[in-house]
């Protein structure tokens, strides 16, 4: 697996080295060069137009061999990563892999609630713990399914900023009730938005669910490390500060960090890597998984305001629904109570979808097991 990577990645190194001859054909050989062509040639008049019909041969002949490249290249790496999910989807492989990831998700489950209960302060080390090999195991297979600028989306960024709290500013309260609103609001939210479930198996939907989970449970035992150790638990805590600093606290302070993501974002999309993405197509994004169906609820939600406006759209509603999940974030910050309840039900929402899941995906092959089992006696008498 790791020669395939490698390789893999040295042919998008390829593939990029090929982008830069055709850009710099288009751009720098079209500008540049043709500036100092024009001065050449006005500087002698003796030289004929020869000269700049063979400069133009030779850049029409050099493009023309970097797409050839391009595409012998792109061809290339369909080829090994069609092999290679062919043979992760050998059923032996399969299922050591689904058996392992299985073991492995309840473990984690069960050494998460040991710390919660015997040492909450030890969350954060936990955290760090489980973060880091997810997070690369997740680039190495998005990246090779071409899934990988899903990680440029704000539940990723989110966990850089819950890093940089714990690790850089730890005694920084005004950074941790951003991280409070950041990790109960929209992260948590998140798993009932996109159907976050608990599906042992299956490592992609594990890691899902512990990116959007795990930072709420470190800011957990962040604010109530206290009551937990002293085993008090009062209904309602003192109001910290005023109403007006609350707002600041809990929703601007927040949002400013969200805003900041975005426009990275935006950046990195609509100006950086547009000219790639408009290129390969399959690479998938947030917004091309939303709208690559029509029919779908998503599609048609952001095409409300017509479908060359879906960009505009689907970043006014992601603003609205962030602005929306700081709501209930004072509340859960002044009582232990009702942060308890509310993780429960996120937890629940979680192990509800992955029953549902389990039952939808595993139903058919277990009655038609019974059915076979079933009918060997008759056949037999």
């Amino acid at each position: 697996m790791s020669t395939e990577v490698t390789n893999l990645d040295v042919d998008a190194m390829e593939v990029i080295y090929y982008d830069d001859i055709i850009e710099s054909s288009e751009t720098s050989s079209t500008t540049t060069a043709d500036d100092e062509l024009q001065d050449f040639i006005a500087s002698e008049p003796n030289i004929n137009n020869s000269n700049t019909t063979k400069e133009q041969s030779k850049r029409k002949k050099l493009r023309r061999m970097a797409h050839e490249q391009r595409k012998k290249l792109e061809m290339k790496i369909k080829a090994r990563r069609k092999k290679f999910k062919q043979l992760m989807s050998e059923p032996k492989v399969v299922l050591t892999r689904d058996k392992l990831s299985f073991v492995c998700g309840v473990l984690t489950i069960m050494i998460i609630e040991a710390v919660l209960l015997v040492a909450p302060n030890k969350m954060g080390l936990l955290y760090t713990t489980l973060l880091i090999p997810l997070l690369l195991a997740r680039y190495v297979i998005y990246k090779s399914d071409l899934y990988h600028y899903f990680m440029y989306d704000f539940c990723y960024y989110a966990q850089v900023l819950m890093l940089l709290q714990m690790y850089k500013y730890p005694n920084n309260i005004e950074l941790r009730k951003v991280m409070f609103s950041v990790a109960n609001g929209p992260l948590c939210i998140a798993i009932v938005m996109w159907r976050n479930s608990l599906v042992f198996h299956s490592m992609d939907k594990m890691t899902s669910m512990f990116i959007h989970i795990l930072p709420s449970m470190v800011t957990f035992c962040q604010r109530w490390r206290d009551q937990l150790e002293m085993k008090e638990y009062k209904v309602i805590e003192d109001m910290d500060g005023t109403i007006s600093s609350n707002i600041y606290d809990f929703y601007w302070s927040p949002f400013l960090y969200y805003v900041i993501w975005q426009t990275i974002y935006l950046i990195k999309t609509e100006v950086i890597s547009k000219r790639k993405l408009e290129y390969n197509t399959d690479i998938m994004t947030s917004l091309r998984w939303m709208t690559r169906k029509k029919t779908s609820s998503s599609y048609k939600l952001l095409s409300i305001f017509g479908e060359h406006n879906q960009l505009p759209t689907f970043v006014l509603i992601q603003a609205v629904y962030t602005i929306a999940t700081f709501i209930i974030c004072p509340l859960l910050w002044h009582s232990i109570v009702l942060h308890v309840l509310y993780l429960a039900v996120i937890f629940i929402i979680a192990l509800s979808n992955g029953a549902t899941y389990y039952f939808h995906v595993f139903a058919k092959r277990y009655i038609d097991e019974i059915g076979q089992r079933a009918a060997q006696p008759e056949q037999k008498s």
